[in-house]
C-alpha cells in the first residue's frame, strides 16, 4: 500500500512538472558562432533605443528625472528616434528583501497616474514613443501588477502586465497578466514584453504565431551573459530591444548590460553602465 501511495505521488509530481509553462534555458544566452544579418535593403525601418538607468529606491521623481534626461539626450544625438525602451519596474527597486510587498505597494500607482502623466508630457515634447516598467495598482481589485507601459507622442497609452511570474514577482505579491499585447508603430508590428515572459513556451509561441516584427523587452537581470550571441532573436525570428537597469539594490548588483538583438540571434548593439544606451535603425522585412 505504501509503495502504491509513493508511486502515485511521484506520478503526480511528474505530471505537474510536465505542465509547468517554463522553458529551462537562459532567455538571453547561447554559446555559438555569430550569424551575419543584413538588413540594409529592408523595406521598412524603426529607429529604437534601449536604456539602462539607476532607479531611486524611495523617490520616483528622481527615477522619472533620469528617464527625462536620457530621452532628451537620445533625441539630441539621434533626431530620427521613434521608440525608447526602459527597464522593468524602473521607477524603483525591483525587490526589497526586507519589505517586499509593502515596498512595491508604496511605489505603486494606477495607470494612468502621475508617473504616466509625466512620461506622456515627455513623449509629446520629444515626439517619441516611450516604454517603461512600473508597479501598477489596479483600483478595482487592489491587485498589484508588474506592468509595462507604452506612451505615444499623441498621448495614447498601452498597458501590458507581466504574465510569466518568477519567484521574486511572487515575493512582491504581483498578480499575473493574461494576454499578449501587440501594437502597430508606423506599420511595424510590435509586442510588449517583460523579463521572464521569455521563458514561457505559451507566450513565445503566441508571439511567433502573431508574426511580430519587434519585441520591446523591459527586464531586470543581474547576470551579464554572452556579449555576442542570443538565442531568443533566432528562436522567434524577430528584433528584440532589450532594456535593463544599473546599480546596487540590496543583495543584487546590476551592471546595466543592454542589447539590441537581431532576428539571426546576434547582438547587434550592446552597452553597459549607468545612463548607457544602445541605438539602431532596425530593418524590417515583411513576414
Amino acid at each position: 500500500m505504501k509503495m502504491k501511495v509513493f508511486l502515485y505521488f511521484m506520478l503526480t509530481m511528474l505530471l505537474a512538472a510536465c505542465q509547468k509553462d517554463w522553458l529551462d534555458y537562459s532567455p538571453i544566452d547561447m554559446y555559438g558562432a555569430r550569424i551575419d544579418y543584413d538588413d540594409s535593403n529592408a523595406p521598412k525601418h524603426l529607429s529604437v533605443a534601449a536604456v539602462s538607468i539607476q532607479a531611486s529606491k524611495t523617490d520616483k521623481q528622481t527615477s522619472l528625472n533620469a528617464i527625462k534626461n536620457m530621452v532628451e539626450r537620445i533625441k539630441l544625438e539621434h533626431s530620427d528616434i521613434q521608440v525608447i525602451v526602459f527597464g522593468e519596474l524602473i521607477l524603483g527597486w525591483y525587490w526589497d528583501e526586507e519589505n517586499k510587498e509593502q515596498y512595491q505597494l508604496a511605489l505603486s500607482e494606477t495607470i494612468p497616474g502621475s508617473s504616466t502623466d509625466f512620461v506622456s508630457n515627455l513623449a509629446s515634447i520629444n515626439n517619441v514613443t516611450i516604454v517603461f516598467g512600473i508597479t501598477e495598482l489596479d483600483a478595482a481589485s487592489n491587485k498589484l501588477y508588474n506592468a509595462q507601459v507604452l506612451i505615444r507622442p499623441n498621448g495614447d497609452l498601452v498597458k501590458y502586465r507581466k504574465r510569466n511570474l518568477n519567484i521574486t514577482d511572487i515575493d512582491n505579491k504581483f498578480s499575473a497578466g493574461n494576454e499578449l499585447v501587440t501594437i502597430d508603430i508606423d506599420g511595424i508590428k510590435v509586442a510588449m514584453f517583460v523579463c521572464s515572459d521569455m521563458q514561457s513556451h505559451q507566450i513565445t509561441q503566441e508571439i511567433a504565431d502573431a508574426k511580430v516584427d519587434v519585441i520591446l523587452h523591459s527586464l531586470t537581470s543581474s547576470t551579464d551573459m554572452n556579449a555576442d550571441i542570443s538565442y531568443v532573436g533566432l528562436q522567434l525570428n524577430t528584433w528584440i530591444v532589450f532594456a535593463n537597469r544599473f546599480g546596487s539594490e540590496g543583495i543584487f548588483e546590476y551592471n546595466g548590460f543592454t542589447h539590441i538583438i537581431n532576428p539571426a540571434g546576434t547582438i547587434s548593439e550592446r552597452a553597459t553602465g549607468n545612463n548607457a544606451y544602445v541605438y539602431r535603425k532596425l530593418g524590417i522585412f515583411n513576414k
